[in-house]
């Protein structure tokens, strides 16, 4: 039996049956879906802005699919210059396809010996210098260090080594000394050819008799040592006998 409204109007069942119109509605594209899977049928892609059904995930094939195949690499080569860069008068290099190998740089050959100047040394004897953490000495020569004394012909010693030292320090009055060796970075102790100007500095302290032939010294130096002993200079200057010189007979 219908009830009544607050007017005492009869409450129809209208509400009932827009409430199964609905539900028929919504479970109505679902059914449709399955039917036409059944039949191999699929949706049409929904057009933008308008409401989309429920998406179905494809069927899993029954076999996994096989691992793609590795493919072999080839070496990389390097094709050969479109054109021919030659400069005029140049043979060109040969013909290559490939594949090129990088060569490492060789190392840069040592710097050849030359003339290296040095301006205002330390001298610490007559045949030794020093220039920043370098220590350079006179070749073919050998100084009497600035404490060693020698012998006059009364028997008194005099300071022949500060002697010899004063002497080339009064030689050189501030001049840049030039040494010949090659470059040596790493080197500390350097045994050269030196000079001032055009005068061989090696060759000035034996002629004047303020050092002796050493180690590597030329027959001119061995010359030069022996003429300045027969006549008495710089060391020699306090012996009581000279050795025979063929000048001093002469003469």
């Amino acid at each position: 039996m219908d009830g009544a409204d607050h007017l005492g109007k009869p409450i129809m069942h209208w509400s009932r049956s827009l409430a199964l119109v609905l539900i028929l509605l919504g479970i109505a594209p679902v059914l449709i879906a399955f039917a036409q899977q059944d039949r191999g049928e699929t949706f049409p892609p929904a057009s933008e802005g308008a409401s989309q059904a429920p998406a179905i995930a494809p069927p899993v094939p029954d076999i996994a699919p096989s691992a793609p195949k590795a493919v072999a690499q080839l070496p990389e080569t390097v094709p050969p210059a479109g054109r021919d860069v030659t400069p005029p008068g140049m043979t060109p290099g040969p013909a290559t396809a490939g594949p090129l190998v990088r060569e490492p740089v060789p190392a840069a050959p040592p710097e050849p010996p030359k003339w290296r100047r040095f301006f205002l040394p330390t001298t610490f004897d007559a045949a030794t210098f020093q220039f920043d953490d370098k220590t350079i000495r006179i070749a073919g020569v050998t100084a009497p260090a600035p404490e060693e004394t020698c012998a006059r012909q009364d028997g008194s010693d005099w300071p022949c080594g500060k002697t010899a030292l004063h002497s080339m320090r009064m030689f050189l009055g501030g001049r840049a000394i030039e040494c010949y060796f090659p470059y040596a970075d790493t080197a500390v102790e350097i045994t050269a050819p030196c000079r001032v100007g055009n005068v061989d500095l090696g060759l000035w302290l034996l002629k004047t008799g303020w050092a002796k032939p050493g180690d590597y010294a030329t027959d001119e130096y061995s010359k030069a040592a022996e003429l300045a002993h027969c006549n008495r200079r710089g060391l020699w200057r306090g012996e009581v006998t000279v050795p025979a010189c063929p000048s001093r007979a002469n003469g």
